[in-house]
């Protein structure tokens, strides 16, 4: 059971003997602990009086000592002067002094000096019977600014035995310094007092919790256990008294609990081992069965992808051969037209609009021998001459050769690629790589709209080699989910009649293999199509 473990019900714990015992014993302590700050604050008081009463003596005494000293017979009150303007001032304890000396024999004094202004000192016949004390006298006096001061009467004594005093000392000591010093312990005792309770509290709530609420709630949570069925479980035994005797005898109740369980669970032990026993066959046989299931879907699985393999290379096969024939048959006669315009044109006497016509003949001629060979290089795969290409020369290229269409149909690219990206690839495939990607771009934003080209090092990239991932985002019409699984068939188009031929993606798909990359589509309808491959990096020289 966790010490800090608590339940937030008070209805109950109002009702628990913890509850009470906390009650009872928090009322104790707080009285206490007030009956007591009481004492000490009073006593603080009486030490503060005390400590100035000895103050305003030993200052007067001071006083006497130098008097005796130095000066027994008032000579020279200027010295005397600075005495007590070192001991008294109105910014002092001591706020006042004054001094007297006798004349003659009997009990008539004259003020001599006084640290305060002579002429506001009060003094009269009266006070020449203090030279009679036979030491210091202090008495509380209420001061015109209404607060308490010390008066001290001192008589002056010489040191020669049985000598009457000399003269009289009276010494002013203003408690109102020592009231503020009271009113400030006063008040930091009354601000730290609820601290204190407050601690006292808390203290009083955990001692009752470790000696009395934690042993009983051990034990009630111990027989709720028993009631769920855990027979093993124990109250904690940790103390000898009265609480700890309960649980160790519970805990006895609880063991023969246990034994007589554990005989009753040794009978069914037995049967339930027979059934285990079948159980087990049954689970090894099904699992032989699952794990045949699992090998032949995986056959199947892959059955199924060579057969969509091999279909789409028959394809590629038949589209090389209708080409190759196409080729050779118009190959033969533009090759026959040719000569025949070679030989016109070497006529001499041609008229000069003639050879121009000738010249405009020739170069659609010319131009229709080029859409054959392109034709060709779609279907044959060519070997690869690999070399080292920068990205962003490959781009500054590809986009003379794309601008103009791009400008025409309002298509604005935006590339986003490392300078230090460089691959180690075929410069012509590439060429016809990101032509194509491009070409499939246009015709899927008719009314214009933006491709974004970025690139970053792949996460299959590896010490030894290291690949780029290429994204080629158009913002169009987006694919079907149900045809993104056929894109990369050989003749398959999502393109209107007589607007692409179905080879596109199925010739890029086969350059980044043959590159040994990867190449999907992601598309969504209404938000546009990116084309995520892979090309391997040239290496760090």
């Amino acid at each position: 059971m966790s010490f800090w473990r608590m339940r937030i019900r008070p209805l109950a714990w109002l009702r628990s003997l913890h509850a009470k015992l906390f009650v009872l014993l928090g009322l104790v302590t707080s009285v206490l602990t007030v009956a007591v700050a009481y004492n000490i604050t009073r006593n603080s008081r009486r030490e503060l009086e005390s400590y100035s009463r000895k103050l305003t003596i030993e200052a007067a005494g001071t006083v006497e000592t130098d008097i005796v000293e130095r000066d027994p017979t008032f000579k020279d009150p200027d010295k005397l002067d600075q005495l007590l303007e070192s001991i008294a001032g109105p910014d002092r304890s001591i706020f006042q002094i004054d001094v007297f000396k006798r004349l003659g024999k009997g009990s008539e004094v004259e003020l001599v000096r006084s640290s305060g202004e002579e002429k506001t000192v009060e003094w009269g016949p009266e006070i020449g019977s203090y030279l009679s004390l036979p030491g210091p006298q202090a008495e509380l006096v209420d001061l015109n600014t209404g607060t308490k001061a010390w008066k001290v009467y001192l008589p002056i004594h010489t040191h020669r035995p049985g000598q009457p005093p000399i003269g009289l000392i009276r010494a002013y000591c203003d408690l109102e310094r020592w009231e503020v010093v009271w009113n400030n312990n006063f008040n930091k005792t009354v601000r730290t007092l609820p601290g204190v309770l407050l601690g006292e509290f808390i203290l009083l709530w955990l001692i009752l919790r470790v000696l009395i609420s934690d042993p009983i709630e051990g034990l009630v949570l111990t027989m709720q256990r028993l009631e769920q069925g855990e027979v093993g479980a124990r109250a904690p035994v940790r103390r000898s008294d009265e609480l700890g005797l309960i649980a160790a005898r519970f805990n006895d109740m609880a063991a023969q609990l246990e034994q007589a369980a554990k005989e009753r669970e040794s009978l069914l032990h037995e049967v339930r081992g027979l059934n285990t026993n079948l159980q087990g066959r049954i689970d090894a046989a099904l699992s032989e069965l699952q794990a045949k299931n699992d090998e032949l879907a995986a056959l199947v699985e892959r059955n199924a992808l060579l057969r969509e393999e091999l279909s789409a290379q028959e394809r590629l096969a038949v589209a090389g051969q209708l080409t190759a024939t196409f080729a050779h048959e118009v190959g033969t006669p533009l090759n026959l037209v040719t000569g025949h315009l070679q030989l016109l044109d070497a006529q001499k006497d041609l008229p000069d609009k003639t050879r121009e016509r000738l010249a405009v003949i020739t170069g659609q001629i010319k131009r229709v021998g080029d859409i054959v060979r392109r034709l060709l290089d779609l279907t044959r795969r060519p070997q690869l001459h690999r070399e080292v290409q920068s990205l962003g020369e490959l781009l500054h290229d590809l986009q003379q050769l794309w601008t103009p269409t791009l400008a025409a149909h309002g298509i604005h690219v935006v590339a986003d690629a490392p300078s230090s990206c460089s691959l180690d690839v075929d410069r012509k495939q590439m060429e016809q790589l990101f032509l194509n990607l491009m070409n499939n771009a246009v015709d899927a934003m008719p009314e214009g709209g933006t491709v974004r080209l970025s690139a970053r090092p792949s996460e299959d990239s590896t010490p030894g080699g290291l690949w780029w991932e290429f994204r080629f985002q158009d913002s169009g019409q987006g694919i079907p989910a149900d045809l993104l699984s056929k894109v990369f068939r050989p003749m398959f188009t999502t393109k209107p009649e007589g607007k692409g031929t179905g080879l596109g993606l199925s010739i890029c798909r086969e350059i980044v293999r043959g590159h040994g990359g990867d190449i999907r589509i992601e598309s969504t309808m209404g938000q546009g199509t990116c084309v995520v491959f892979t090309l391997p990096g040239a290496s760090a020289a």
